[in-house]
């Protein structure tokens, strides 16, 4: 898996997010699970 710079990264089970401040090929694992990428969140305009 190739994790992507200024990307976060969660595990849902412990809550640990991980920032990519280095990209390449990467396994991001806890406890033996896969790492999910978030989604960024949706900010309110400013008007």
């Amino acid at each position: 898996m190739a994790v992507q710079l200024g990307k976060r990264y969660k595990d849902e089970d412990t809550g640990i997010e991980i920032l990519v401040i280095k990209p390449g090929d990467c396994d991001l694992k806890v406890n033996g699970k896969d790492m999910e990428l978030m989604q960024p969140k949706v900010l309110p305009s400013a008007d």
